[in-house]
């Protein structure tokens, strides 16, 4: 990728280095990304095509057992990658409180089948209960998806592949910018919290205490971020990140091998078979 994975970074100088230590960087930086863990080093196009094909496969098939299949098979993804850690039990609070609202609401509201209960216009039926726990299976089938991709894959690496396939350099830093503002935003504020906090002014308890605490927090966080910007402007100069000719690049993918074809093939034709075949089973 043609921009630093920090351009706030300083630019190393090779002062209190010797020759050897630069060669040594130079070689390091030379190798592929390899982060030890097969799922973890697919390329991030074929994980974003297999995660994308497990999508379709949710929205597509009818019925609950697919949709709810597909979240099964996405938890099985994140243990094999081994980032179930972090995100089954993210997983789970999305189940237990979009789901569970996504589930109720289209429930109440369908009236099909038995009728187990009613009051007013609020109807609780067979047909609406598989209509809702299809429907929140299904949108969590979507989100696990986007999760598990970002779980699995940096930002960074999305970009530098984007890259590698003729992306310009200006959208992905761009892209890349921008998420990092959301990373960094967060920081600040937590970092200016510690600090009222330090002085004694009460930012935690009740909803009133945290929104009188957040207030005094907006200026300085946006100051801060408004003073990162011209850093990661200024060091996007000393880069020559606007200079004409081929960018080079500090990290380097690994270039996608016959593993990530064949599964990446395997998932787009299994959907295809798949949604065929539910199609002319539904006809």
């Amino acid at each position: 990728m043609s921009i630093p994975q920090n351009p706030a970074s300083p630019v190393p100088t090779g002062e209190g280095t010797d020759e050897g230590d630069l060669e040594q960087m130079a070689r390091e930086l030379q190798q592929p990304i390899h982060r030890g863990n097969a799922v973890l080093d697919l390329d991030p196009i074929c994980m974003a095509v297999i995660l994308a094909c497990l999508a379709i496969i949710a929205v597509a098939l009818p019925g609950v057992i697919a949709p709810a299949s597909v979240c099964v098979v996405f938890a099985l993804i994140s243990i094999a990658a081994g980032v179930a850690r972090s995100f089954i039990p993210n997983y789970l609070k999305l189940f237990a409180v979009v789901g569970l609202i996504l589930f109720v609401l289209r429930a109440i509201f369908v009236d099909e089948g038995t009728v187990l209960w009613s009051l007013g216009p609020l109807v609780v039926s067979t047909g609406g209960i598989l209509f809702g726990l299809r429907f929140a299976l299904v949108v969590m089938a979507l989100c696990g998806a986007v999760v598990l991709y970002f779980a699995l894959t940096p930002m960074k690496t999305l970009m530098l592949a984007l890259e590698s396939r003729g992306v310009t350099p200006r959208a992905t830093y761009v892209v890349l910018a921008s998420f990092q503002s959301i990373t960094d935003l967060g920081r600040n504020a937590r970092t200016v919290m510690d600090a009222q906090r330090s002085r004694g002014i009460e930012t935690e308890g009740g909803p009133i205490t945290r929104i009188r605490a957040f207030g005094p927090v907006l200026a300085p966080v946006f100051l801060a971020a408004m003073n990162q910007t011209e850093e990661r402007a200024l060091a996007l100069d000393a880069r020559a990140f606007n200079a004409r000719g081929t960018h080079t690049n500090l990290a380097q993918l690994r270039r996608v091998g016959p593993f990530a074809i064949v599964l990446t093939v395997i998932a787009v034709l299994v959907t295809i078979v798949l949604i065929l075949g539910g199609v002319l089973l539904w006809r």
